[in-house]
Parts: structure tokens; sequence; C-alpha cells
């Protein structure tokens, strides 16, 4: 893989874990103002609509046309990543604390790790593994198993989106080589949107909101649309899908085009720092010291995949410099 382009995979990762960071704090102001379901879908399509010109202007670009078997894969990545993925999220929100909701979530590397090695063959690198134990200890010093706050559904919850992320990241590279970005972010948020929006305007007829209640799915149930819309919560909603559904998306498949889908996760090393942050100064969530040692596990495990990476770029310098020097 060239040097550049792991260089701006890097330097895109430290501008994905800043747009990640803003997510749970973003969508907890919005937690009251619109209802859940109607966040999750709208925000996701405004995201794929801004990114659309983008999307058609790159496969017209690459002379690509989308096949049947295009769309079937967004179909299955819709589902995956906005039904599944951001439902879950936005439900768990409603009960937990947005810092300990990006803790959790922040598990994504040890689940793309496996996924990327079993799906696409990625090798397990000796500083990766390092960075993901270390992640981990992070996690556990955080949520104080013995004494765990948070309740099972919540954990349960961001557990099973954070899987569902962690697929996105790996299954994306299938299709980004050929259609590029853009179009693979695009076309997955559009679905994905257009897909829970058919499951909303559903739940508005009687029977079927009546089944959604008898199954446990309430929050799909009889869900408005059109409600909540202020000058103050629109302009957080148009944040929340242009820039952490839109922008944010485009990143994770754009590091994942430069790099690969297990170092496309390592957004999630930094995020438990930037996250906690926030929701310190917008929520005055209070910052336990238990919380402190694992954010420094976090920053410990940031540097285990950064320090070599920096290094191989060094060498890598200094080779061309001298092969350049050799010719002259």
């Amino acid at each position: 893989m060239e040097m550049e382009q792991r260089k701006k995979g890097y330097l895109l990762i430290l501008l994905a874990a800043v747009v990640y960071s803003t997510t749970e704090v973003a969508l907890k102001e919005l937690a009251g103002a619109f209802a859940p379901m109607q966040l999750t879908a709208e925000r996701v399509l405004v995201g794929g609509a801004v990114l659309l010109p983008f999307a058609l202007r790159e496969l017209k670009a690459r002379g690509v046309k989308l096949t049947a078997s295009d769309f079937r894969y967004f179909l299955g990545m819709g589902a995956l990543t906005v039904m599944l993925h951001m439902s879950l999220l936005q439900m768990s929100l409603l009960t937990e604390d947005a810092s300990a909701v990006a803790v959790i979530y922040s598990g994504n590397p040890v689940f793309a790790l496996f996924f990327a090695h079993l799906l696409l063959h990625e090798p397990l690198r000796r500083s990766s593994l390092t960075a993901l134990a270390l992640e981990v200890l992070g996690i556990l010093i955080i949520l104080n198993p013995f004494e765990l706050e948070m309740s099972l559904p919540g954990f349960l919850e961001i557990l099973i989106a954070t899987i569902c992320f962690s697929v996105y990241g790996t299954l994306s590279k299938l299709r980004v080589g050929r259609i590029g970005s853009y179009a693979v972010t695009s076309f997955n948020l559009l679905i994905g949107g257009a897909e829970l929006l058919i499951i909303l305007l559903l739940g508005k007829l009687p029977a079927v909101a009546a089944l959604y209640e008898r199954c446990g799915l309430t929050l799909f149930a009889a869900v408005p649309l059109t409600t909540g819309f202020t000058l103050r919560t629109t302009l957080i909603f148009l944040y929340v899908g242009t820039v952490v559904a839109g922008v944010g998306f485009l990143l994770m498949t754009k590091i994942t085009e430069y790099t690969s889908a297990t170092e496309a996760s390592f957004i999630y090393l930094l995020k438990p720092v930037l996250a906690t942050a926030l929701a310190a100064a917008v929520f005055h969530e209070a910052i336990s010291l238990n919380r402190m040692v694992g954010i420094a596990f976090f920053l410990a495990a940031s540097l285990c995949v950064s320090v070599p990476v920096l290094r191989e770029m060094k060498r890598q310098k200094a080779a061309e410099e001298t092969g350049r020097g050799e010719k002259a």
C-alpha cells in the first residue's frame, strides 16, 4: 500500500475522531425534540442527499454503472448501518449517559480487527493487538463491571450497534475500490434511510402499530415525521445529518479506501478522550477517577498504533531521499 495514501488515511482518522466524538452529545441534545426513530431516518436521508451529487459525479468519472448486485449490497448495508446500528445507538441514548455510550462504542476496533481478518484476510499486526488489549482494559476500567451503573438493555443496544458498525467498515472495502467512497456512502445512507422510513410509515397504520407494540418495538409505532423543528433544533439536526451522518460515514469509507478496515477503526482509540471532554463540558457529566485512568489506557493504545506508522513513514522518507541522492 502506498505510504502517501496511508498518511492521508491517518490524517482523516484524526478528523473523523473529532467528528464522531460529537455524535452522542449532539444526539442527546435533540433527544427531547424529535422522536428517536424520526431523527434517525431523517438525518440519514439528509446526509445521503448532501453526498449524492458527489456520488453521481464520481460514478460518471469512473465510468461505472450500478448493477443489481450493487443495489442488493446497498439494501443489506442500509439495513445493517441504519435500521440496526443507528437505531440502536439512538435508543441507547434515551437511557444512558452520552459519555458511557461513547466509551462502549469505542470498542469498535476489537470487532473490526476480527471481521477484517476473517472476511478480508487483513494481517494481525503486533502493535494493533497490543493497542486492542490496552483498549479493552481501558473500557473495563471505565465501566467497572463490578459496579456497572448501566442497564442491561442499554448495554446490549450499544454493543450490537458497535458490532454492526465494525461490519460496515469491513464490508465497505468490498465495493469502494470499484464505485468509490462517495457512492458507497451516499447510496448506503439513502437506501438505509428509505428502508427505515418505510417501516415508520407502516407504523402509522393502527394494525401495524399494534403489532410493533406487541413485539416491544413501540419506538417504531405512530412516529411523527414533521414535528420538533425549531430554529435551534433545525441547526443541530442539519449538523447531525450533514456532518455526523454524511461526512462521518464518508470519512470512515475514505479511510478504509486509503488504509485498511482495521486501521479505519482506530478512530475509536481517540474518540473516548474527546467525547468524554465534550460530555463533561456540555452536560456537566462527572468524570470519575476510573474514567480518567481508562482514558489514559486509550491514549496509550493510540500511541501503540501511531508510533510504528510514524517510524515507517520516516524510514520510507529517508529511503526516498537516499535514492534521489544516488541518482544525482
